[in-house]
């Protein structure tokens, strides 16, 4: 099914007049079947079949003829087989593997009497279906992550991961081995007379058919897009394939080999698609996606989906298609449908469902204008009142709001995400998962993983880490955390190595970058410690010089802090003028000067005055010391 499509499987009975699928009803899975003719009415769409219990979920479906009883296999997560009875809506019979991994496919023998089995362990396992147990299980080292399973003979059976193994199952020895393809095989068949087989994979648009004892490949068939599922007459004359642009793609005559004269392309023959199947709304270019085809002797079978969830059934001639591309006409559902149920998902016999929009009222209060008369009130009563302070306060420096708190990742949400990407093969929705930054919520996450998922996280984070060097740093902690939680679980997978092969190439290859890494560390340390030495040394030496300058620098600067400590200014002092700061006491001493000056100058005159006066000369007596007096 394309990952759009509500469907999670689906599967045509034999003769193709009934389809069996699995849809999604909210949280549990849902499996019915439906009449694929209008005037079938053997089985009525009310039976459904809820799968019970917690995270169950089917992994494949199978019709199958048991006891003249058609029945539904279905094979699950938890390691059972469910064996349902669509006539009588209810499990029949259950087989259990022991294992509690998926059941990813079963095969019937032709004889009825056992089946083959295969689950996500790679354990292979035969079952008796008179005594409905298993009477052989067995694993082949040289076949790893196996996805499908086909019975060739008695002896033999092909099994498929990416490549394609054919196995003796006497010997449990693998014989052959053949050309794969890139992504997991989903489909596998043998040709009638059991020379060949078709295989087809996930994600891809061609189909090739290998021989089955050279195990060259005899035929190629390319279809326009990736196929979903395949269909095959029973004398192999023809081949349809439902692609994912929602088309049916009819090959002719496969096994028929073309002679193209040209010895280059000789055994590389590729066939294009001879027919092709459109569904488009009636008066509108709508596509209808068709989600499956099955080819019933010259009939085509196809059913698309109405309303999301109603599948709806056609079939034509395929000898009446003539053109190479055919445009069928659908219109929309309804009571004149010549289906069995409407659009709403009911009998057309039965009463009609109530319509809101047809209902009469009778009696009662009309409150449609009320909240406009409210509304007017209310403007009224408010031009009154006159703007406050506070109003004034709000509109100039408006309140602060509170930044909002980031909310931090929920480890159960993101782990809910991260399986459903893992189960969907969904890109875009694990790198939402995987661009969480936050450790704590990381290591939750992987806690409440599945360890089932723990392998396919792996891979997945193995395809970013080589494509994307530059996120090796965030990815790394998701791997870590992985080994770390569910390290246990992978050491028992049997050849770890091969199932993580693009994680072990992935950190091999940066681990052997590792001894470079570190010899060029150890260069980058020595040259980091010579220049630092070198630096260290320079500046021990301008050290030392400014060590023997410094006595005398602060000699000088010492007797200059001691003079200025020396002074010592008292504001009040200053300003009643009891400190000389000096420049009175200069004008001063130049007045003494000038006013001495002069005083010399008067009493040189003066005494020039009297040497020329005797009258005021001045008689100088003349007297004897006190020697001269004793004696």
């Amino acid at each position: 099914m394309a990952t759009a499509s509500p469907v999670v499987l689906s599967q045509y009975d034999p003769t193709g007049q009934y389809f069996a699928y699995v849809s999604t009803a909210l949280d549990k899975q849902r499996v019915s079947v439906e009449p694929t003719t209008a005037s079938k009415s053997g089985l009525v769409n009310d039976n459904f079949l809820y799968l019970e219990g917690k995270d169950v979920c089917c992994t494949c479906i199978q019709w199958i003829t048991y006891n003249d009883t058609p029945l539904v296999v279905l094979g699950l997560n938890l390691g059972e087989i469910w064996l349902y009875s669509p006539l009588s809506n209810e499990i029949v019979a259950k087989l259990n593997t022991g294992s509690s991994l998926a059941v990813l496919d079963f095969q019937l023998f032709s004889s009825k009497d056992k089946a083959w089995c295969l689950t996500g362990d790679d354990t292979i396992f035969l079952f008796d279906m008179v005594s409905q147990n298993v009477s052989k299980k067995f694993k082949i080292d040289e076949c790893k992550d196996l996805k499908k399973l086909c019975i060739v003979d008695s002896n033999r059976i092909l099994v498929a991961s990416h490549q394609i193994y054919l196995i003796d199952v006497i010997s449990k020895k693998l014989l052959l081995q053949y050309p794969g393809h890139i992504s997991p095989v989903s489909f596998l068949q043998v040709t009638t007379d059991g020379t060949a087989f078709l295989s087809a994979s996930q994600d891809d648009r061609f189909l090739n058919i290998y021989d089955l004892d050279t195990t060259k490949t005899k035929s190629v068939l390319v279809a326009d897009s990736n196929v979903i599922s395949i269909s095959i007459s029973e004398d192999w004359s023809h081949v349809s394939a439902t692609t994912e642009d929602g088309d049916i793609a009819i090959f002719e005559e496969p096994l028929v080999s073309i002679n193209s004269g040209n010895k280059r392309r000789s055994g590389k023959i590729s066939k294009q698609k001879n027919k092709t199947i459109t569904l488009l709304r009636s008066n509108s270019a709508t596509r209808l996606p068709i989600i499956k085809s099955f080819i019933n002797k010259d009939l085509i079978n196809f059913s698309w989906l109405e309303n999301a969830t109603t599948p709806y059934f056609d079939q034509v001639q395929l000898g009446n298609l003539t053109d190479s591309v055919t445009t069928l006409s659908k219109p929309l559902p309804s009571a004149k449908s010549t289906q069995t149920r409407n659009n709403q998902n009911s009998d057309i016999s039965s009463a009609k469902l109530y319509k809101e929009g047809n209902a009469t009222v009778t009696s009662g209060d009309n409150f449609k204008h009320v909240e406009s008369i409210v509304q007017s009130l209310d403007d009224i009563e408010g031009e009154g009142i006159s703007e406050t302070l506070q109003d004034r306060l709000n509109i100039i420096s408006p309140p602060s709001r509170k930044p909002k708190e980031r909310r931090r990742a929920n480890a159960g949400t993101s782990s809910v995400v991260l399986a459903q990407a893992l189960k969907s093969n969904d890109h875009a929705l694990l790198e939402t998962v995987l661009n969480t930054r936050d450790e704590k919520v990381i290591q939750a996450t992987i806690t409440r993983l599945s360890p089932q998922l723990a392998t396919i996280l792996l891979e997945r984070l193995a395809e970013r880490i080589a494509r994307q060097t530059h996120r090796q740093g965030a990815l790394n902690v998701w791997v870590k955390w992985c080994l770390i939680i569910h390290g246990g679980y992978l050491v028992t997978i049997p050849n770890l190595i091969n199932s993580l092969s693009s994680l072990h190439a992935t950190l091999r290859k940066r681990a052997d970058l590792l001894p470079t890494l570190m010899a060029l560390d150890t260069r980058i340390t020595r040259s980091l410690d010579e220049l630092n030495s070198k630096r260290a040394v320079q500046y021990g030496k301008d050290q030392l010089d400014s060590e023997l300058v410094a006595p005398y620098q602060d000699d000088e600067s010492n007797q200059n802090e001691d003079e200025e400590e020396e002074v010592e200014y008292i504001e009040e002092l200053d300003d009643a003028g009891l400190i000389d700061d000096g420049e009175d006491s200069a004008e001063y001493s130049e007045d003494d000067d000038e006013h001495s000056e002069a005083d010399n100058q008067e009493l040189t005159y003066t005494e020039e005055g009297f040497d020329d006066d005797d009258e005021m000369r001045v008689d100088v007596e003349e007297g004897y010391s006190d020697e001269e007096v004793q004696h």
